[in-house]
């Protein structure tokens, strides 16, 4: 008699942890130069000493070029074909990112404002309207490919996001306090950012090694997208423009980067800024929950329920002063509000792709994170671009040992209402949205009909 043999089936909705370490390191990376990047305004008006209104302007100036690069880019990994897969080839970008960034930091105070000028617009243009928007064009693809099912996808985004928040918060922690020590001269300030720079660009590349794209579209003349499409989905598909404006308003928040200003000249002391982010671990825990929350509501849901967090804690920092323990606690709730459309955005990319395929469309994953990406780096600008110009207005002069009542007035609206505000958008696209989660079923039932029929 045979002995019976076991089959072992590989379950598509398990990941290995393996696989979900390596695949979060190239975040981790891109991630340290977005918190990196909080720091620059104040590096360009009080090491460089730059007019804010000069350097929000630069930074605004720098995302129009954007407007046509995300969209390039969504279009051409939307139709990429190689050895290595759709979107895994342009993971190299994050090298070239950190290369970027350490130029970027290296302007000298001895150069002319012309010079300054020029040196800041071509390197932020390179780092984010280049190599950053193409890696993240090729995020949502990426991981649509790497993990294939929906719950394997929603896994990866909540868990890796702690493993993201984690590994972001030691760059978060560390750069104040590093910062102090270092950042006393244009010189030091290229020496910490290479502190960091060398070993995240080697930490980076390793989802390009480790990761493969292992579930393809067997039809590949179905995934070609032309212009046609893509206009097609931005004038067809509300829906798209919901994500991007979820995108967006987070990223405003992040352009402001007002909480540099306020620990410096409000609190007095940015070293404290640190045992801020320490307290950001107790965020890890709510990451958690998303999976469950996801089976029973929706990834929309989550960002809707993060957006009303977010209001509440915006605001209370205009009333929280020195106090560091109601600084805390909005910190908290604005941590909290941002995690769920920063880790779940690929989510709501596989239900637009859904959406579109209904309609008769290529999925256009790319094309659509692409439009969030684009108003997100849109946003941070305009967050810049408003940070510079209210900073002026108000009177605010970097060089000076003490600010004036009404600059430090300004410097707690921008660290308060303000940033409630986008976040009062947010809600508003969430809302718009909630007609999709309606309608998902319906539109799931109606595609699996179809590849039934063919």
């Amino acid at each position: 008699m045979a002995k019976e043999q076991k089959i072992k089936t590989h379950d598509p909705n398990k990941v290995p942890f393996g696989k979900l370490l390596a695949w979060n390191t190239r975040p981790i990376a891109l991630g340290a130069i977005t918190i990196i990047i909080g720091y620059f305004s104040i590096y360009c008006t009080d090491t460089l000493g730059m007019s804010p209104a000069l350097v929000g302007t630069l930074l605004m100036a720098s995302k129009i070029l954007d407007g046509f690069t995300d969209l390039i880019a969504g279009y051409f990994v939307d139709n990429t074909k190689t050895r290595w897969g759709k979107a895994r080839p342009y993971e190299i970008c994050i090298i070239l990112s950190w290369l970027g960034t350490v130029l970027l930091f290296s302007a000298r105070t001895e150069w002319s404002t012309a010079a300054k000028s020029i040196w800041i617009f071509i390197m932020y243009s390179l780092v984010f309207s280049i190599f950053s928007t193409f890696l993240n064009a090729a995020e949502s693809p990426y991981i649509i490919r790497a993990f294939g099912t929906k719950e394997a996808v929603t896994k990866v985004s909540a868990i890796g996001g702690i493993i993201i928040t984690l590994g972001c918060m030691i760059i978060g922690i560390t750069f104040p306090i590093l910062m102090g020590n270092l950042a006393t001269s244009d010189k030091g300030w290229t020496k910490l950012i290479l502190i960091y720079a060398l070993p995240l660009m080697l930490i980076g590349i390793m989802r390009f090694i480790f990761i493969k794209e292992e579930y393809t579209d067997e039809d590949a003349k179905s995934d070609h997208v032309t212009l046609r499409d893509m206009f097609t989905m931005l004038r067809f598909n509300p829906y798209t423009w919901c994500m991007a404006g979820v995108n967006g308003a987070t990223q405003f928040i992040a352009g402001l980067g007002a909480v540099t200003y306020y620990f410096t000249w409000i609190v007095g002391d940015i070293s404290l800024l640190s045992m801020l982010q320490l307290f950001s671990i107790l965020c890890l825990f709510v990451m958690l929950a998303f999976p469950m929350v996801i089976r029973k509501k929706s990834a929309n849901y989550l960002i809707m329920v993060g957006s009303i967090l977010g209001i509440v804690g915006y605001s209370l920092n205009f009333f929280a002063g020195k106090n560091l323990v109601l600084l805390t606690i909005a910190s908290l709730l604005g941590g909290v509000a941002v995690l769920p459309g920063s880790y779940l955005r690929t989510i709501l990319v596989m239900e637009i792709a859904k959406y579109n395929q209904w309609k008769g469309l290529p999925g256009m994953e790319a094309t659509a994170a692409a439009l969030a990406n684009f108003f997100g780096k849109v946003f941070t600008a305009f967050g810049s671009f408003v940070l510079g110009i209210l900073l002026t207005t108000s009177g605010y002069d970097g060089t000076l040992a003490a600010q004036s009542d009404s600059a430090l007035n300004m410097i707690r609206l921008l660290y308060s209402f303000i940033p409630a505000a986008a976040m009062c958008i947010m809600l508003f696209c969430t809302l718009i949205y909630k007609r999709l989660d309606k309608q998902l079923p319906q539109i799931e039932a109606e595609l699996s009909a179809r590849e039934t029929a063919d």
